[in-house]
């Protein structure tokens, strides 16, 4: 990659800034090749847990009435009426 005449500066001028245009382009290259080291190490570690745990089969439905979800009729035990207030007096 070029470094020189990316201005309308004179050439001189141009020439101080060479130093941190490569270092500009050096750090970039290392923060990208961190990031994939990175990337592929996650996907390593994620693929190792997927293959390597295995998922719970416990039934947790086993134990469940399901006869209290469905509807038959008017059901006594479940009247929403208030009940009666008491009229004892003490």
């Amino acid at each position: 990659m070029s470094f020189m005449d990316f201005s309308s500066w004179p050439r001189d001028q141009e020439q101080t800034f060479v130093v941190y245009e490569q270092h500009t382009s050096d750090s970039q290259k290392k923060a990208l090749t961190a990031g994939i080291i990175a990337a592929v190490g996650v996907l390593v570690l994620m693929l190792g847990i997927y293959a390597g745990v295995e998922p719970d089969h416990r039934d947790v439905t086993k134990d469940m009435n399901m006869s209290n979800l469905t509807k038959k009729g008017h059901d006594t035990a479940h009247d929403t009426t208030p009940p009666a207030a008491s009229t004892d007096k003490k």
